[in-house]
């Protein structure tokens, strides 16, 4: 038997290679379908750890407040548009409050043009308080954070947002009007590290102003899309995290639509990207099954063009299984070349990303080893079809059409 199986493959090389042209146009199918599915996941993993990264540099005690969907509503939607509701005031000031909490800040956005040196017409404005920087450990280019007082009429620009509003590469005491009113830049950030992909906003195109002031100059209380929160010890972190939990259930009736993690964890992007991963992934598959298809397609060419030699082999006393076995040692062959293949360019291309992109896609070993056997699977699945075809061929018939 082992015999008779490495002859198989030896026949169904010898085939693969006397048409390389044709078997190369039919493993096309397996190799772009497996390249899909590796890049997809190796990306998807690699954007995620770089959100991850980004939001863990605050530290194991930093841990993020944030509304959750509602119960029965719709996940997948609700994961792509982000959260479906607000907090309030009152939400952040129990979480200030809660025993534990060293530092909490409001995170809230809101509108108007910004005139500088140049005008601006939609920034990204984020509204917060002073205590900003006790949580997100990110260096000032120039200047400190705007002063703790109500109604302090200064702001702080990320890198991206100075240079679109002045001229100046460091605008530290410069005005701009914002609302009517004037305000002064007391501070600009360093670039804070912004992974690739990510559907969250950019904080180098912000502008931090005093959540009262915004309130103030807006005339209405302004909601909040996330409060960030810093426990007194990475210790104590899990168990501040559970009383805040708690105390904002109390304060919203006992329901618990409020979720409460740690930065990363709760980073909607992150979140969105998963789902944004398995949803590729899958379209991705669908490609591995049009280059089954194109496998059973060729296939099914050979076999009639191969009529003769199946004849003359069944007339000799060749047994429908080694009929059968040859075929699908050919669609084995054909989809087994295509995925190593597959699995050489993924590697290759991931390699050239790291390289040249600011995407740091990792290989992942579960995607390496699950992609290509599925396409193996997919091409013996297909391929088996016009073997049983040629297997179950009257000797006598096949001598005629040869």
């Amino acid at each position: 038997m082992i015999s008779i199986r490495r002859n198989n493959f030896r026949l169904a090389y010898r085939s693969v290679k006397a048409a390389k042209a044709r078997s190369f146009l039919t493993m096309l199918g397996i190799i772009i379908g497996v390249m899909a599915v590796v890049l997809v996941i190796c990306i998807g993993q690699g954007v995620k750890q770089q959100v991850a990264g980004q939001l863990g540099h605050y530290g194991k005690s930093v841990f993020a407040v944030q509304p959750s969907a509602p119960t029965g509503s719709n996940n997948v939607l609700a994961g792509l548009s982000g959260v479906s509701s607000l907090l309030t005031n009152k939400d952040f000031k129990t979480v200030q409050k809660t025993d534990g909490v060293q530092y909490a800040i409001p995170l809230s956005t809101t509108t108007g043009s910004m005139t500088g040196d140049h005008t601006v017409t939609t920034p990204y404005i984020v509204a917060t308080t002073a205590d900003f920087p006790n949580i997100i450990d990110q260096s000032m280019a120039s200047g400190g954070f705007f002063d703790p007082e109500d109604g302090s009429k200064t702001v702080v620009l990320g890198s991206s947002i100075a240079q679109r509003l002045f001229d100046d590469n460091a605008p530290l005491g410069q005005a701009l009007t914002w609302r009517g009113q004037r305000f002064i830049v007391a501070g600009v950030f360093n670039d804070f590290v912004a992974p690739p992909l990510s559907l969250e906003s950019n904080f180098n195109n912000a502008v931090f102003v005093p959540y009262s002031t915004a309130q103030s100059l807006t005339g209405s209380v302004l909601g909040i899309y996330q409060v960030l929160a810093k426990a007194t010890s990475e210790r104590q972190a899990p168990q501040v995290m559970h009383r805040v939990s708690a105390a904002l259930a109390a304060a919203h009736g006992g329901a618990h639509d409020v979720q409460v993690a740690t930065a990363a964890a709760a980073s909607t992007s992150a979140q969105t990207l998963h789902l944004l991963t398995l949803l590729i992934a899958g379209a991705a598959v669908i490609s591995l099954v049009v280059g089954g298809v194109g496998i059973m397609d060729v296939m099914l060419v050979s076999i009639t063009e191969r009529m003769h030699e199946i004849g003359i082999r069944k007339a000799i006393g060749a047994t429908n299984g080694q009929i059968m076995r040859q075929f699908v040692a050919e669609a084995f062959v054909l989809s087994g070349l295509g995925a190593l293949i597959g699995v050489a360019l993924s590697c290759a291309a991931v390699g050239l990303l790291r390289l040249y992109t600011s995407l740091q896609a990792v290989l992942v070993w579960q995607a390496l080893v699950i992609a290509p056997l599925l396409a193996v699977l997919t091409g013996l699945f297909f391929g088996s079809m016009p073997a049983l075809k040629a297997a179950r061929k009257d000797p006598i018939d096949a001598l005629r059409q040869g």
